[in-house]
């Protein structure tokens, strides 16, 4: 997360990021809001495609998503979810164990 979302209380936090579509957003302005560069070519041209965040590479056809390469990619539950366990991880100041992470 940026450093400017680090001071947040949950509150504004749940507001920043109410359901997956506001976290695929924020992801996908972190990557490409500068503009969109192919990880494996480097060509900067791409099509859109059938998902509303994947974008491929109009030279090596390579797709890829906002959370390709972060630690979201290839997650098993939402990413608001993946979101929340960030944000509860980076603000408890003790740490955190797996169980209560769990719950």
């Amino acid at each position: 997360m940026e450093k400017k979302y680090e001071s947040l209380t949950i509150f504004e936090f749940q507001q920043r990021f109410p359901d997956d579509e506001a976290c695929m957003e924020y992801l996908s302005q972190l990557k490409w809001g500068k503009g969109y560069v192919c990880t494996w070519c480097g060509n900067t041209k791409f099509c859109k495609r059938k998902k509303k965040y994947e974008r491929q590479c109009t030279k090596c056809r390579y797709i890829e998503t906002p959370t390709s390469g972060t630690l979201f990619h290839k997650i098993k539950f939402s990413i608001q979810k993946a979101f929340y366990i960030v944000y509860y991880v980076s603000t408890t100041k003790k740490g955190i164990s797996t169980t209560e992470l769990s719950r």
